[in-house]
C-alpha cells in the first residue's frame, strides 16, 4: 500500500516537537492559517512558528520503519542520508531546519532521536547505485557518479558518516566546497547515542565481490 503526507491533515496534532528556531508556515503545515484577519496584528510573527507536527504515518500507523534513502547531498543539510530521509519529510514547518545554520542542521540528530523514529527504524539500506556528490537532494545528472553500491547497516549513524566522507572525496576531485560543515548532526548523532561517526568503530564488510 502507497500512502502520502495529505497537507495539513496529514499531520498529527499530538505528536509535536519544539526547537528554539522560527519557520515561516506555508500552505500544507498544520498550524498554517490563510485567514489573516484572524492573526495577530504583529506583521513580523504572521504565520510564523517555533513547533513541527509529525506525520501521522509515523505517528500512528507505522510501527516499523525500514528507512530507504539515496545516496547524495544536500546543499543545506550536508547530505540527504539516513537522518534527512525519516526526518525533513516526515514533518511540517521544516525549511527552518534546512537553512544551512549549524543549528538548524543539528537539529535532524535531536528530531530523528524522537521515540517516533528512533525507536521505529530496525533498518537502513542506502541506494548508492547512482550516487550524486552535489546540487540535491534535487536531482542533477551532472553530479551524478556510477557508484554501484548498496549499504544496508542498522546503524544510521555509520552509513550517514560513510557517504559522507565519499561525497566529500568526490567533491575535492570536482574542485567542489566541502560540506561537512552542514552535516555536523552526523558526529552530533553519534554523541547522542544513536550510532558510530567514528571511522576505527566502523567495520565495513563486501558482499558479493
Amino acid at each position: 500500500q502507497l500512502k502520502a503526507i495529505a497537507p495539513r491533515d496529514g499531520y498529527d496534532p499530538k505528536a509535536v516537537l519544539s526547537a528554539p528556531l522560527l519557520g515561516k508556515l506555508v500552505w500544507g503545515d498544520f498550524d498554517y492559517r490563510a485567514d489573516k484577519v484572524k492573526m495577530p496584528i504583529l506583521s513580523d510573527t504572521e504565520n510564523t512558528s517555533n513547533i513541527s507536527h509529525f506525520s501521522r504515518i509515523v505517528s500512528t500507523e507505522v510501527t516499523k520503519i525500514i528507512n530507504v534513502p539515496v545516496m547524495s547531498s544536500s546543499e543545506p543539510n550536508g547530505i540527504a542520508g539516513c537522518f534527512y530521509n525519516v526526518t525533513i519529510p516526515n514533518i511540517d514547518n521544516w525549511r527552518r531546519f534546512s537553512q544551512g545554520s549549524r543549528f538548524g542542521a543539528e537539529s535532524l540528530a535531536e528530531i530523528y532521536s524522537n521515540p517516533l523514529i528512533a525507536k521505529k527504524v530496525v533498518f537502513n539500506l542506502m541506494d548508492g547505485l547512482i550516487a550524486q556528490y552535489a546540487g540535491g537532494p534535487q536531482s542533477q545528472p551532472n553530479y551524478a557518479m556510477h557508484h554501484a553500491t548498496l549499504y544496508a547497516s542498522k546503524d544510521p549513524v555509520a552509513l550517514d558518516a560513510i557517504a559522507l566522507k565519499r561525497l566529500e572525496q568526490w567533491r575535492l576531485h570536482a574542485s567542489l566546497p566541502a560540506i561537512g560543515h552542514t552535516a555536523d548532526y552526523v558526529g552530533f548523532a553519534s554523541a547522542l547515542g544513536l550510532g558510530n561517526a567514528a571511522a576505527n568503530r566502523i567495520e565495513i564488510k563486501n558482499i558479493g565481490r
